[in-house]
């Protein structure tokens, strides 16, 4: 006797919302499920019933709980200004990167409201376009206090501590700024504005492209107008790129962190010691702690160069020890994320279970993650 097979009925619209936001092929969700591509596009036409087993099958591979595809239509999900131009489709890994940043700003949000915290940026009034990239840069530099927080590079010192440096001042501005590892081909940074507003640099990229990224997702929350990016792009005359967002954005991180009067003094210094074009680009990029492709456009839209430069590695050292889970934890979500879960579990306002949600961490691991924070 044969056995029933329980199915469910799925609506087009949601199976096609979760098919094209999966970074996935329809032909690798197909050979995954072991049917047709057409009959995968249908389930994205027609409503239709599907087996539990292969909805089940598919949830796993999308990473999508299987409640969605109960859904009689997709949730509403605000679309992502994509500012990248003509870059490569995202896949998967990116799209869970995306995904894991706007589930935790919804959690950020909602915990904020609950320790009945203003969850909006401390930015100050509305920032356009119109405005002078540098003079903005000069005011945020200011009020982020970076003149104190970044210190003159010293050969020896680690770009992380710049890094780590830029990162507070932002959080403290009601920013969480998390990091994920995805490929820096599809994304090297992106801002989710709102309440509250939240910034995604990726971690396979070296610090000293991080710094840049993550001023240049700065610069979209000043302009209330978040995006996907890969900050620094460059289009065939040799400028920046030509979308008004994304070319602002990338001229305030270059005034923000290479200001014109520090950088023409150190420019004029190595030119005049007989540096050759790349030495000075080198020194450059060590003494603003950016990386040498952001500094060469940088001389280069400043008129002090007349060429460009090839990018370093964009990747961020790997292999070596992992960090221990805590290390790992704060790396990636954030101290303000994590002091608003520690804050909100303290105050009974979430569970265990929701912590360890948030923080990607065992529970056994809170105690000495509440530890690490209280010694910064």
């Amino acid at each position: 006797m044969k056995s029933r097979t329980c199915e469910v009925e799925t609506s087009p619209d949601v199976v096609k919302w979760v098919v094209e936001t999966s970074g996935l092929e329809i032909s690798s969700i197909a050979k995954r499920l072991n049917v047709s591509e057409s009959t995968v596009e249908g389930w994205t036409t027609r409503r239709q019933k599907i087996s539990v087993s292969k909805l089940e099958n598919l949830s796993e591979y999308v990473k999508r709980p299987l409640a969605t595809f109960l859904l009689d239509s997709p949730p509403d999900e605000q679309m992502l200004p994509d500012y990248r131009g003509q870059s490569s489709k995202i896949t998967q890994k990116t799209a869970l990167a995306i995904r894991m940043a706007r589930y935790l700003q919804e959690a950020a949000g909602e915990m904020m409201r609950l320790l009945g915290e203003d969850a909006a940026p401390d930015i100050h009034a509305t920032v356009t376009v119109h405005q002078s990239p540098e003079k903005v840069a000069s005011e945020e530099r200011l009020r982020l206090g970076l003149e104190e927080r970044e210190l003159v590079y010293r050969p020896g010192e680690k770009a992380q501590r710049f890094y780590n440096a830029l990162r507070e001042a932002v959080e403290a501005q009601n920013i969480p700024v998390f990091q994920q590892s995805t490929s820096t081909e599809e994304m090297r940074g992106m801002s989710l504005y709102g309440r509250p507003c939240v910034v995604l640099i990726n971690s396979k990229d070296i610090m000293q492209a991080r710094r840049f990224t993550l001023m240049h997702e700065y610069g979209h929350i000043l302009l209330r107008e978040g995006g996907l990016c890969k900050p620094g792009m460059r289009n065939k005359d040799d400028t920046y790129a030509t979308h008004n967002v994304e070319a602002w954005c990338n001229r305030f991180a270059a005034f923000a962190l290479m200001p014109r009067t520090q950088f023409l003094e150190e420019h004029q210094k190595l030119k005049e010691s007989g540096k050759s074009y790349a030495e000075t680009i080198d020194r450059l990029a060590r003494k603003f702690v950016v990386s040498k492709q952001a500094t060469a456009i940088h001389a280069l839209d400043l008129g002090l160069e007349s060429r460009d430069f090839r990018s370093e590695g964009k990747k961020g050292k790997s292999g070596g020890r992992r960090p221990d889970p805590v290390t790992a934890c704060v790396n990636e979500r954030g101290g303000k994320l994590v002091s608003l879960v520690l804050a909100s579990r303290q105050a009974r306002l979430i569970s265990g279970r929701d912590a360890v949600d948030y923080l990607g961490i065992d529970l056994k691991h809170i105690a000495k993650l509440r530890e690490r924070l209280s010694q910064t």
